[in-house]
């Protein structure tokens, strides 16, 4: 039902080419929401929460102020949300916890776009959405969801994705096992996931329901979403996401069965094959893989779960010590 007094913060995370940019397009051309393009500065300002200390504190705020103005480039993606910088570091000082502090991007992104509701795109999110929940308790979270195989071989094509193949199937497992786990223990108005080969096959049907849950009324323009495309999306970006102005087109769904590789199906088929069955995505039959390529997954697997042990230990210890409000609400 619409609910023209919603503002609650709305987030879009997922896989990375899962189709998290597309379902941010299509919720920016909604006449009541603005969703930036994807920015890279929560997590940064999250690790080093203990830097700025207590933003009750004047001084903290001026240090996370100068952070912000010192950091208006490509490594937090502000640049690209065409904002005045001042504007930004002004709201900062008058932030009196974390999470308002780094809402202020994004809520002058939506009052520039004369909307009220704003919130965020990245990837990323799905791996952390316990640290939305402490920053932005109230927050809807979509979780866009792909066939991991044609995510790896999207991925292998990204100028930015430096990973392997390995490695990509584990960020793949991890977002669903990630999502699996909110898909439980969320309420029903808190967390949605959004197919994208559903969204594909009938855009309207789907935005629709995602508008439900959002408690917003579905809009037609959400279709159109080319026309802001043009705009919203920065033309360095273009490279990786020509079709957002383009017609909606299938063309992408089961490209897998073009451009992996034998070896490389049946990698993903035994590395990732219960949790694409479990989404629904049949497998191929493909045979087990080689001796040598099952050993090198799981030396893989293993560093990557030592190094998420480890980081979540530091977080841990950041935490007790951490003594300044998180919740965005709480802003005085």
């Amino acid at each position: 039902m619409d609910n023209p007094n919603c503002t609650r913060p709305i987030f879009i995370a997922g896989c990375e080419r899962s189709g998290t940019t597309l379902v941010r397009l299509m919720l920016h051309a909604h006449p009541r929401i603005a969703i930036p393009p994807q920015t890279k500065y929560l997590r940064k300002i999250y690790k080093r929460r203990l830097l700025f200390g207590n933003l009750a504190k004047e001084a903290n705020r001026q240090k996370l102020a100068d952070w912000f103005s010192n950091h208006f480039d490509g490594s937090t993606k502000l640049i690209d949300l065409g904002l005045n910088g001042e504007d930004v570091a002004d709201g900062i000082l008058g932030s009196h916890s974390l999470g308002a502090a780094a809402a202020v991007p994004w809520q002058l992104y939506s009052a520039q776009n004369q909307k009220p509701r704003w919130g965020d795109k990245r990837p990323y999110y799905i791996h952390h959405m316990e640290i939305l929940r402490l920053l932005y308790p109230d927050a809807q979270i979509i979780h866009v969801i792909r066939d991991g195989r044609d995510v790896v071989a999207s991925l292998k094509e990204m100028p930015w994705w430096r990973k392997s193949v390995e490695q990509s199937i584990l960020n793949w497992n991890g977002a669903i096992a990630n999502g699996m786990a909110a898909r439980h223990s969320t309420k029903l108005d808190e967390y949605i996931e959004v197919r994208y080969e559903d969204l594909l096959a009938g855009p309207a049907g789907e935005l629709q329901r995602l508008c439900q849950f959002l408690g917003e009324a579905y809009d037609p323009s959400m279709l159109r979403f080319q026309d802001v495309a043009r705009t919203a999306v920065p033309d360095y970006k273009m490279q990786w996401h020509s079709a957002t102005r383009e017609p909606l087109s299938d063309r992408s769904v089961g490209r897998w069965q073009r451009d992996l590789s034998p070896e490389e199906i049946s990698l993903i088929e035994w590395a990732a094959g219960d949790n694409l069955s479990l989404l629904g995505y049949a497998l191929s039959g493909a045979p087990i893989p080689a001796t040598k390529l099952q050993s090198n997954f799981k030396r893989t697997r293993k560093r990557y779960a030592t190094a998420n042990r480890w980081g979540a230990v530091a977080d841990t210890m950041i935490s007790f010590l951490y003594t300044g409000q998180l919740d965005y609400r709480r802003n005085s």
